[in-house]
């Protein structure tokens, strides 16, 4: 039985509040980033999503996140929390997420050591898409 919502007049499942949500926190972003371009954006979205789904004893919201922070540590070692992070991002960014092509199974914390490392590979694939 999925869940139903009513907002102005329309009835909503919960998979439409969180394109809703998607869709909002993309025009918050690209408002936000939009002097600064596609590089800061990628990474306020990556960092919002390694909060979203962060082990929440490694690190707390006010913590500040750089390129530099061990995408391990924030997730524990959690491989199923980093790739809830990684499907967000590809379905944020409106990229193709092979998953099991596109990360070394196993090995997603040494394929991504760190949150830059995780922007960069955002940043090429987001370029392919765009033919850069």
């Amino acid at each position: 039985m999925s869940k139903t919502y009513l907002l102005a007049g329309k009835v909503l499942t919960m998979g439409d509040l969180i394109d809703f949500d998607q869709k909002r926190t993309k025009k918050r972003m690209k408002d936000t980033a939009q002097s600064k371009g596609i590089v800061y954006e990628i990474y306020l979205i990556v960092v919002k999503y390694v909060y979203k789904y962060a082990d929440k004893e490694s690190v707390d919201a006010s913590d500040f996140l750089t390129t530099e922070a061990d995408l391990s540590i924030m997730f524990a070692g959690d491989k199923n929390k980093f790739r809830q992070a990684y499907d967000e991002l590809m379905r944020y960014w409106d990229l193709s997420n092979v998953y099991e092509r596109d990360v070394q199974a196993g090995k997603e914390f040494q394929q991504f050591q760190t949150i830059g490392d995780l922007c960069f590979y955002i940043e090429e694939k987001v370029n392919k898409q765009k033919g850069l």
